[in-house]
């Protein structure tokens, strides 16, 4: 009786102790852009590669539709406007999983394509560019330190504009960074 008295005094100090440290520990897992893709788009241009323009960028449209619809969400379409200022124009735009969409259920970004267009408004006919977003394919391992679960991604692969070759995303330094995709305009 003493002995199991005991025992579960040890687990008790133990489990207090774990949760006291686990409690006062922030975790800083750096995960914020682990999913994100980052457009950045070229305003500099080059002979092969004409520029985008700045006020073109202040309205930018974007569409997500699932890549495998269920019964349930069948063929609908999200669609979000962004605004952006001058300054906002000439840095990426960050797509997430809860940005600029928000995140339905728990699926992920990888679960969707997306087409970014440039137009004056929501309906225009025509549009000064469109970019596709084919498929983006995430592999996430978790990694755990007692008190704290991350996790890093060790594959991100986009595909664009229908290519059958991906480009890779994945940050070098295996940081979870934000890796920019350059997005060109063809002549």
């Amino acid at each position: 009786m003493l002995r199991s008295f005991l025992t579960w005094v040890s687990i008790l100090v133990m489990t207090t102790a774990l949760a006291a440290c686990c409690g006062s520990t922030a975790c800083d897992c750096n995960d914020t852009f682990a999913d994100a893709v980052g457009l950045r788009f070229d305003t500099l241009g080059t002979s092969s590669s004409p520029a985008f323009k700045v006020s073109e960028l202040r309205t930018v449209f974007l569409v997500r539709r699932l890549l495998r619809p269920d019964a349930q969400q069948l063929l609908l379409a999200d669609t979000v406007q962004l605004e952006r200022t001058t300054l906002q124009a000439r840095q990426p735009l960050i797509l997430n999983n809860t940005t600029p969409f928000s995140q339905a259920g728990n699926r992920k970004l990888d679960q969707y394509a997306y087409r970014v267009y440039l137009a004056p408004t929501r309906t225009a006919k025509i549009h000064s560019f469109d970019y596709a977003i084919d498929s983006v394919q995430l592999t996430t391992e978790y990694q755990a330190d007692g008190c704290c679960t991350c996790f890093n991604n060790t594959r991100k692969l986009v595909y664009v504009n229908g290519s059958a070759s991906p480009i890779n995303l994945k940050d070098a330094d295996g940081e979870n960074g934000l890796v920019e995709l350059n997005v060109l305009r063809k002549p």
